[in-house]
């Protein structure tokens, strides 16, 4: 009868405090307790993945009390629908259980011995079929609950309800669009690139990534930014994909490049996740493709400088009376020593905006210049500038891009090298944005001083 009156008090007390049932303190409840419970109890949301397998999931029935030698036995099932309807609407709820068919469960007594301080119960989640009958009507779950105890059960503590959320399990790049990778020199020898696809679990199975150069998706990319890249050639690579393997959760796409067939200039390798072994494992959409920049060039120190004259120079847009003209672009650096382009917005051209051509003496594949600001500032220093080459003088082809962040006066910028494949006797310096703004729309941008050299 003492342990009765104790039972029903501890029952009572924990629906008063919550949180002294929650943290197991009172379960130790007098020299007579033995009481059984689940460590996990309440709601147990936990994702599962479309994999082809059944995932398995355990619930852990703890002993606790005075007597922890003491034997005891107890039964797990399944709430009813009664008691479940019940549930919901005592706690304020919307559970509705999920039939049989998505999981199992060894609903065997469980027996405690005088050594036993914890029970396991394995539980079987049939993802297809949850996936099946989950609505969004109310919260789906697998209503556990613990009854004939042969001693106490926590009443706080009884009832765990496993809510499963099916997800497909995706592999995707590390990185998608556009990637940009350190410039290659040199004549002889390879040099490899990589590139991880992981998925967002570590794996558990061994599995393969088919990935594919996809040349649409380059000309996808080049329409869509105003570029002209050209793809890397089929000759001038290997590709090869290391599988997921358990205990890992990236696979690696290395890509080989043999330098002596590598063109010269800006080029890419536009890559796909074409399929995986295991149809259960698709590409995540957004992250299914990547495009490989590749840059083959030369040391900037094997370039030699090409000395400016007039006769070199012409521009669509330099303004009188500010500076000293095109002359200004190799006269020196000083105050009023500077060129400018027209600042009256009468000069609009939406693609190259004020653009500086140079006539070489010569023809050459590599190019690059050295940049000084105006003297006394940079209020119409260069933020984005093109390069294009050419042959005839009208027709362009861009072979690279430099975004600049200028902001005093006689600021020294030095350029990476540009390259083509293709040699050039022309080049087009055409500034789209400056400090002053858009100079496609008609602000201005100026110059100090400027050097080029090639080779």
């Amino acid at each position: 009868m003492k342990k009765n009156i104790l039972l029903a008090v501890l029952a009572a007390g924990c629906l008063l405090t919550h949180t002294a049932c929650e943290d197991g303190k009172d379960d130790f409840l007098s020299d007579f307790s033995t009481i059984v419970y689940f460590r996990n109890s309440g709601e147990l949301p936990l994702t599962i993945y479309k994999t082809g397998e059944n995932t398995d999931y355990q619930l852990i029935v703890n002993k606790s009390g005075s007597e922890l030698e003491a034997s005891t036995s107890l039964n797990i099932g399944i709430m009813s629908d009664a008691s479940l309807t019940a549930y919901n609407a005592s706690e304020g709820v919307n559970y509705k259980a999920l039939p049989a068919s998505c999981y199992s469960f060894d609903s065997s007594p469980l027996q405690f011995g005088a050594a036993d301080l914890y029970k396991t119960v394995n539980v079987s989640l049939i993802t297809d079929q949850i996936e099946q009958n989950t609505g969004t009507d109310a919260t789906y779950v697998i209503p556990f609950e613990l009854y004939n105890g042969t001693d106490s059960i926590n009443v706080e503590k009884r009832y765990a309800f496993i809510i499963p959320q099916v997800q497909t399990l995706t592999v995707g790049f590390e990185s998608s669009g556009f990637i940009s990778t350190d410039d290659i020199t040199g004549d002889q020898g390879t040099v490899t690139i990589t590139q991880s696809i992981l998925m967002p679990i570590v794996s558990q199975w061994d599995l393969d990534c088919q990935v594919v150069v996809d040349p649409e998706l380059l000309n996808a990319y080049n329409a869509e930014n105003n570029k002209n890249l050209e793809l890397v050639d089929e000759n001038a690579y290997t590709l090869s994909v290391t599988p997921f393997v358990p205990g890992s959760d990236a696979a690696v796409v290395t890509i080989t490049l043999d330098k002596s067939k590598l063109s010269w200039g800006q080029q890419a390798l536009p890559l796909r996740i074409s399929g995986t072994s295991n149809p259960n494992f698709p590409a995540e959409e957004a992250k299914s493709t990547c495009i490989i920049g590749v840059n083959y060039t030369v040391p900037r120190s094997e370039l030699t400088q090409i000395p400016l004259s007039l006769d070199m120079l012409s521009s669509n847009a330099t303004v009188n009376g500010d500076g000293t003209g095109l002359a200004g672009l190799f006269d020196g650096r000083g105050s009023g020593l500077h060129w400018h382009s027209n600042y009256s917005g009468s000069v609009i051209d939406a693609v190259y905006g004020h653009y500086i051509d140079f006539k070489l003496p010569q023809a050459i594949n590599h190019f690059a210049y050295n940049f000084w600001t105006r003297f006394e500032n940079a209020n119409g220093a260069p933020k984005r500038t093109i390069i294009y080459v050419g042959n005839d003088g009208s027709t362009w082809k861009a072979i690279g891009e430099v975004a600049n962040a200028l902001t005093t006066g006689n600021e020294e910028f030095d350029s990476n090298v540009f390259s083509s494949g293709e040699s050039f006797t022309y080049v087009r310096f055409s500034v789209v944005e400056s400090n002053a703004g858009n100079v496609c729309t008609g602000q201005y941008w100026n110059c100090g001083e400027m050097q080029i050299f090639g080779k």
